[in-house]
């Protein structure tokens, strides 16, 4: 991965969600073909085909992603007017070289991130955060999904950092329970958010690591929410 992605893609996974090697075939050995970049044969792909688009009717992550996806695959899956390739949101503020998928509609939009972004190939993490999104984990984790949810699908409490920087609402540690990647080198991610409708209670703010079941915030199983999800894939750096 290029350097200027995987400064803030590192601190996204963070702890529990780090990156481990992936078993599959090395294709390093793979000769190059002569023929113009990706991003060249993504504007002159065909639209998808009707089983295409149904095939992904269900909005699943990881789903028909993969980490050998480029934007060639992309634009011929998906359809090559749902696909815009250019900046997409890094840490800080920060715009970096990536793609957008069906980007005029907030609820399948997603924003797509390359091991080499100048070229768009080998795809190394798919963000989801517009609400309302129609796209889930398929763990069955989607926006909106509380905290309390989360807590009974992993079986046992977790721990995040406090919310209002950069990184927060970010899982840090699932405590072994069934959510915890383990050696999986495909990453299921999430964030969390307070809802708008809590009023004054508080919850947990700033770059501390803080429990599900803390005793000062109560409430916490059903004012924090999953405000983001994302997939990640290893890449040659890990391989």
């Amino acid at each position: 991965m290029t350097r200027h992605c995987a400064a803030w893609l590192l601190p996204l996974a963070l702890c529990a969600c780090a990156r481990q090697p992936q078993a599959v075939a090395d294709t390093a050995s793979t000769p190059p073909t002569p023929v113009s970049t990706p991003m060249q044969r993504a504007a002159e792909a065909p639209p998808a085909t009707t089983a295409d688009l149904a095939a992904n009717a269900s909005y699943v992550l990881p789903g028909a992603f993969a980490p050998d996806m480029d934007a060639e695959r992309l634009a011929r899956r998906f359809g090559k007017g749902n696909v815009r390739i250019g900046e997409v949101p890094g840490a800080e503020g920060e715009r970096v070289d990536g793609a957008v998928l069906f980007p005029d509609d907030p609820a399948r939009r997603a924003y797509l991130y390359f091991e080499d972004a100048q070229r768009n190939t080998g795809l190394a993490l798919v963000r989801v955060f517009d609400q309302g999104s129609r796209w889930r984990l398929d763990n069955g984790i989607g926006l909106g999904t509380p905290l309390s949810k989360l807590v009974a699908l992993n079986g046992k409490p977790i721990r995040f950092f406090g919310l209002g920087w950069d990184y927060g609402g970010t899982i840090s540690d699932w405590g072994g329970g069934r959510l915890d990647p383990g050696n999986d080198p495909i990453r299921r991610n999430m964030t969390l958010g307070a809802r708008a409708d809590i009023g004054d209670r508080p919850y947990p703010m700033g770059d501390g690591e803080f429990a599900s079941d803390d005793p000062k915030y109560p409430n916490l199983g059903t004012d924090l929410v999953v405000d983001g999800i994302s997939v990640s894939f290893p890449g040659e750096d890990d391989l």
